[in-house]
């Protein structure tokens, strides 16, 4: 559910504030929600003036809180403006994150978006495009629109969104039918089958006929554009002259000759410009605006069939400026083969499949298409590790850290190098096919002592590789105490041949570590004064018990 808090929404029916009668109606849907449907919500423009990023999502879709919805719900205190395409957008952004996080989401299950809006878009951008792209990217989220207390103009736009989109359109002049259309809406998103329809004495009347047009192109020598797919924002000597489409209706303003400063944006996209254009007197615009943008078409792949896409899949376009790029997406896309629309330069790409991410540079020439294909074939790495062949697992005091070659396997501080991160209870990671170093940890009772040794490994793709590590070690287990009680401060574990400390232990004087096998003694630093053990030894899958008295 989307819901409307903007400014707009303070406007009365009846003496009553429509904020008070969303809210009311509201309230009662979702105490009366089927707990079996999950619900979530999302509310814009009622945190902050003039912000067209107060998007606020309240919640994902679950199965629980009502609560929680209904307070936020009263909560609400209309301030701002009416971000209604960037809310579909995000909304639908949701749930796809939803699906690509959470593996019991289920891939076949039906999602809808309820839209209550009392108005028009006032944050330069077109949902009606928007709503087009969303489904032309990723079909099967039908977006359902409830026109609330809106005029002929604002119904046909509201409804636009609704018709790409395959949703449903109501609108609601009063409390009674907003409840009403909110319960039917419910019904159709939950599966159920719309209310009849209204007699054709009720049908809305024939559209009028455009009496002028807006273009733009995306490159000098391009095409002009469909007027409908580019939406303007125009100024006439410095003031607001028209906001819309490119396609001027009578009931519009009309276009004298002269010239306009005008920001165009191609559907709901980042290809976007400011300039200037002319209109003849003949009415008709003098040459198009150059918007200067191209699009990039992904395809990912995760079998050896080349042709079947990699499902689900999420992609990520960051800027390239100055050689590096941007910390932030520019924009993102959920769907392959479709086309992602994108200003002219350089980006990189980066491509998400199950918990697996690739990433390459394109280049978006103005006008053109840009084709790149990822392969997301995976294989499965599931290690385990042993003190000793044949010996017993040890589960959860093992970690491992793949890393793409051996170098960045044996730089501990080398964090960004680190590949995947894998914990032994029973942990599955997929890995791209090819060759890799792992850093097996071990630490024994989770304490600090432990240590670590690198193995190569292969992936191959569709295929599990579950190697069995040897740490070639063993377990001390030791008891140190003090005659006069003064308190164990340090215990090294030295390296007898060497005299080179392998790790210490500062919780105590009784302590079980793994430790690789090999000659040993214990150094103890006890009020100021250093004692040492005698020697022993730590066998392969043994455990060494050394009990130390010192003064």
């Amino acid at each position: 559910m989307i819901l409307d808090g903007s400014n707009s929404m303070w406007g009365q029916i009846d003496g009553t504030a429509k904020i008070s009668i969303a809210k009311e109606v509201m309230t009662d849907l979702i105490s009366d929600w089927d707990d079996d449907i999950p619900l979530g919500l999302m509310i814009y423009g009622h945190r902050r003036t003039k912000d067209c990023q107060d998007i606020e999502l309240v919640s994902l879709p679950a199965k629980a809180g009502r609560k929680n919805l209904i307070d936020k719900v009263q909560s609400i205190t209309p301030r701002g403006k009416t971000p209604i395409s960037l809310s579909l957008s995000t909304a639908r952004a949701q749930l796809l994150l939803q699906r690509l996080q959470n593996p019991s989401f289920s891939r076949d299950a039906k999602t809808a978006l309820v839209l209550v809006s009392d108005g028009l878009e006032t944050c330069n951008a077109d949902p009606c495009a928007t709503a087009y792209q969303m489904e032309a990217s990723d079909p099967g989220t039908d977006v359902h629109v409830i026109g609330f207390d809106v005029t002929d103009e604002e119904s046909r736009a509201l409804q636009c969104i609704s018709d790409n989109t395959g949703g449903k359109f109501f609108r609601a002049n009063n409390a009674d039918e907003l409840q009403a259309a909110l319960k039917e809406t419910v019904k159709i998103a939950s599966g159920g089958s719309p209310a009849p329809a209204p007699d054709v004495a009720d049908a809305q009347p024939a559209e009028p006929q455009a009496s002028q047009f807006l273009y733009a192109k995306l490159c000098e020598t391009c095409e002009r554009l469909p007027p409908l797919d580019v939406s303007w924002n125009t100024y006439k000597d410095g003031q607001p002259f028209y906001d819309g489409l490119g396609v001027i209706f009578p009931d519009d303003p009309v276009f004298e000759a002269g010239e306009y400063e005008v920001a165009v944006r191609y559907k709901s996209s980042h290809v976007t410009a400011k300039g200037e254009i002319e209109f003849g007197a003949d009415g008709k615009q003098i040459g198009e605006i150059n918007l200067n943008g191209g699009s990039a078409v992904m395809f990912a792949y995760a079998t050896d069939d080349k042709t079947i896409a990699a499902d689900p899949i999420f992609y990520q376009f960051y800027p390239i400026k100055d050689g590096k790029a941007a910390s932030e997406a520019l924009t993102q896309n959920a769907s392959t083969n479709s086309a992602t629309w994108l200003p002219a330069g350089r980006y990189k790409v980066v491509a998400t499949h199950d918990q697996v991410k690739e990433s390459a540079e394109i280049e978006i020439i103005a006008g053109q298409e840009t084709k790149y294909d990822f392969d997301m074939r995976v294989g499965y790495f599931e290690p385990a590790a042993v003190l000793t062949p044949g010996s017993k697992p040890l589960g959860g005091f093992m970690d491992f850290f793949v890393y793409a070659t051996e170098d960045g396997a044996r730089n501990t501080s080398a964090l960004d190098s680190i590949v995947s991160f894998i914990n032994a209870n029973g942990d599955r990671k997929p890995l791209k096919p090819g060759s890799y170093f792992v850093r097996a940890s071990v630490s024994y009772n989770r304490g600090t002592v432990g240590f670590d040794r690198i193995f190569p490994f292969e992936i191959k793709a569709n295929d599990v590789t579950a190697p069995v590590f040897d740490m070639n070690g063993g377990l001390l287990s030791h008891v140190v105490k003090s005659e006069s009680g003064k308190s164990i401060t340090n215990i090294d574990y030295v390296g007898a041949d060497d005299g080179k400390r392998v790790e210490y232990f500062n919780a105590g004087g009784s302590n079980t570590a793994a430790l690789p096998v090999g000659r040993y003694y214990l150094r103890v630093l006890s009020g100021g004064e250093t004692y040492e053990s005698d020697r022993f030894e730590v066998l392969p899958g043994q455990t060494t018990n050394v009990n130390v008295t010192i003064p």
